[in-house]
C-alpha cells in the first residue's frame, strides 16, 4: 500500500519541477534590484525562484502569489536559509499592501496568465498604486513570433521529493490566435512503486507587438525599454519591457 500523500504539496513540486530549474533572467533582476535603492516586489514570485535569489544577495524583497501552497513553501525556504523575505498570499489584479517600492518585478510571464485584457489593466492600476514617484515595472512577456505548434523535443522534469517521484514531460505546444497552450503529462511516483498520471494544459494569454504597451500607457505607466532574455533548452525567449509611472 502506497503512502498517504506526498510529503509535499503537489503544488509546490510541479511549480519547482517547472519552473523552479529556470535561471535564465535571473542576471536582469539581479542588476535591476541592485540599480534601485529600496526593496523589490515579486509579483507572481511562486516558490521563490526569483525572490530568494535576490534576497540572498542582499535586497530586501517582498513575495507575492495567488497560491498560498507556494508562498507557505517560499516562507519555509526563506527560514532556512535565514532570509528575511515578506511572503504575502494576495491577487496582483486586487493588491493592496499599503506601501509603495522602487522597483516591481512580474518575472515567467506573469502579465500573460491574468485572464485577458480587462484582468491586466487591474493588476497594471494595482502595480501604478505601489510604485514609487520614480518607480520602474519590469515585466517579462513572451517574445512574438511564437514557435510554430507541434511536439516538444524537451526532457522530463524531474524531482525526487521524500522518495515520491514526480516527473512533467512537455508534451505539445499548441498556438492559437488568442492564447498558447502548453500539454504537459504529469506523472507520480510513489515510493512503493505505484503510479498516477494526468494531462496538465497551462492556457497564457498571447500579447501582440505592442498590446501590453499601450495597456499599460493607459494605466498611467510609460516605456521605457526592452531588452530580450534569450530562450533556453525548455524555454521561449522573452522580452523584458521596463515601464515608469507617468510624471513620476
Amino acid at each position: 500500500m502506497s503512502a498517504a500523500a506526498p510529503p509535499v504539496p503537489v503544488a509546490v513540486t510541479w511549480h519547482d519541477a517547472e519552473c523552479g530549474g529556470y535561471a535564465q533572467d535571473l542576471p536582469v533582476w539581479e542588476r535591476l534590484a541592485g540599480e534601485r535603492d529600496g526593496p523589490v516586489l515579486d509579483l507572481g514570485a511562486g516558490t521563490g525562484r526569483v525572490a530568494l535569489h535576490l534576497a540572498e544577495r542582499g535586497h530586501d524583497v517582498v513575495a507575492v502569489d495567488l497560491d498560498a501552497d507556494l508562498i507557505a513553501a517560499l516562507r519555509t525556504r526563506a527560514a532556512e536559509r535565514g532570509l528575511d523575505v515578506g511572503a504575502e498570499v494576495g491577487d496582483a489584479r486586487e493588491l493592496d499592501l499599503g506601501r509603495r517600492f522602487p522597483l516591481i518585478i512580474a518575472p515567467m510571464q506573469l502579465m500573460h496568465m491574468l485572464g485577458g485584457g480587462d484582468e491586466r489593466l487591474a493588476a497594471l492600476r494595482a502595480v501604478v498604486s505601489h510604485l514609487e514617484p520614480d518607480g520602474i515595472f519590469a515585466a517579462a512577456i513572451l517574445q512574438e513570433p511564437l514557435p510554430p505548434s507541434g511536439p516538444t523535443e524537451a526532457l522530463p522534469d524531474v524531482r525526487d521529493v521524500g522518495g515520491w517521484i514526480h516527473s512533467s514531460l512537455p508534451l505539445e505546444v499548441r498556438v492559437g490566435d488568442a492564447d498558447l497552450e502548453i500539454h504537459r503529462l504529469r506523472q507520480l511516483v510513489a515510493p512503493d512503486g505505484s503510479l498516477s498520471e494526468e494531462l496538465d494544459v497551462t492556457a497564457v494569454d498571447r500579447l501582440q507587438p505592442g498590446v501590453l504597451e499601450a495597456e499599460a500607457e493607459r494605466c498611467g505607466l510609460r516605456v521605457t525599454g526592452s531588452e530580450p532574455i534569450g530562450e533556453t533548452d525548455e524555454h521561449v525567449g522573452s522580452l523584458l519591457l521596463l515601464m515608469e509611472r507617468a510624471g513620476g
